[in-house]
């Protein structure tokens, strides 16, 4: 019966429109990695993250992220609390909860895939997107580890919400697995 649930919910992800924040990145169960972003977005917007996601299982993995976006006009910050699903190693299934720290949005649940794949030794590529009916957003980038704990980010991000300009651009971070 579980499984049936679990098929319905990653057919239902797959079909609709999807996009995600932190890198996608493949942890070992009771492995973690803690994590910073920096983008240089459009419009005049930077914005940092950071993240810290748990592997509770060989399929799941549980994390928090925090985005504190900076622009001319304004401040404003978002915090996801998600969950990934691993249909296969370079699959990931994507469910969230979003809190908006702005325009007097409530929480929004969103939803999404991401996908991996290894490009070259120490080297690996990844793609994400997520949505709910208020943000789109989408990320690609790689990470190259610098030694078995520690790699590098670098990705372009996208990030358009209702009523409000796309946000997107080149970010580059650090990811430490513990």
């Amino acid at each position: 019966m579980k499984t049936k649930i679990l098929a319905l919910i990653a057919g239902t992800m797959l079909v609709s429109s999807i996009g995600f924040a932190a890198p996608i990145s493949d942890l070992a169960p009771g492995e973690a990695t803690i994590g910073y972003n920096h983008y240089n977005m459009s419009n005049d917007t930077g914005n940092n993250s950071i993240y810290l996601e748990g592997a509770v299982s060989d399929k799941f993995t549980l994390g928090i992220e925090h985005n504190h976006y900076s622009a001319n006009s304004a401040d404003w910050n978002t915090t996801d609390i998600y969950a990934q699903y691993k249909l296969d190693p370079s699959v990931h299934l994507i469910v969230g909860d979003r809190s908006y720290g702005y325009d007097n949005q409530s929480d929004k649940v969103f939803y999404g895939i991401g996908v991996t794949t290894n490009l070259a030794p120490k080297l690996d590529g990844y793609a994400s997107v997520i949505t709910n009916n208020y943000t789109t957003e989408w990320q690609a980038g790689v990470n190259y580890a610098l030694n078995d704990k520690l790699a590098l980010n670098v990705n372009y991000k996208s990030n358009k919400d209702n009523d409000y300009p796309t946000y997107d651009g080149v970010g580059i971070g650090l990811n430490c697995k513990f």
